[in-house]
């Protein structure tokens, strides 16, 4: 097994154990009204994210923005595992997965409070697991274009997000 495949298998098994306790969302998994919010219901209503199957994933592979900050948490271990496990920019759900974390540089400071709420649902452990996936992609060359705005990403996790998280 190459050295990055078993970093990529490392991190994998680490994010399955960090997030291990996280189950389904008790409120919303979307805050909208409309019909792509529904389809998004419909697909992950009452299910665990170790339960999510790669096809609904690469179905709702651009649904991220639309789950609720709970739903988010809960999820998006199935979304980094996947992309983990497909690590490539050939695949969709790797790409969203990876276009979630990103942000242009000056908007920082605007967005910081939406990122606050994002992520307001994981702890230190957990965000840490989502700065080394985010490092793993900012290595990988096919991303290069990307590097700056996922390192403004990485910077508002922790400037401003990782503050306001609980400690395990």
């Amino acid at each position: 097994m190459p050295h990055s495949q078993k970093k990529l298998e490392n991190l994998k098994n680490r994010i399955i154990e960090v997030f291990e306790n996280v189950s389904y969302p008790k409120g919303f998994i979307t805050e909208h009204e409309c019909e792509e919010c529904f389809g998004v219901r419909k697909a992950f209503l009452n299910k665990d994210w170790k339960d999510i199957t790669s096809k609904t994933l690469e179905e709702n592979y651009d649904k991220l923005p639309l789950f609720s900050p709970e739903a988010f948490h809960c999820f998006f271990p199935a979304y980094l595992i996947y992309s983990l496990e497909h690590f490539t920019e050939d695949d969709e759900v790797c790409d969203f997965t990876t276009f979630t974390l990103m942000v242009k540089c000056e908007e920082i400071e605007q967005k910081s409070d939406y990122w606050k709420n994002r992520f307001q649902f994981f702890t230190k452990n957990q965000i840490n697991l989502v700065y080394e996936f985010m490092d793993l992609v900012i290595q990988n060359e096919a991303y290069d274009i990307f590097v700056s705005e996922l390192e403004c990403g990485k910077q508002i996790l922790i400037n401003y997000v990782e503050p306001t998280l609980k400690n395990n």
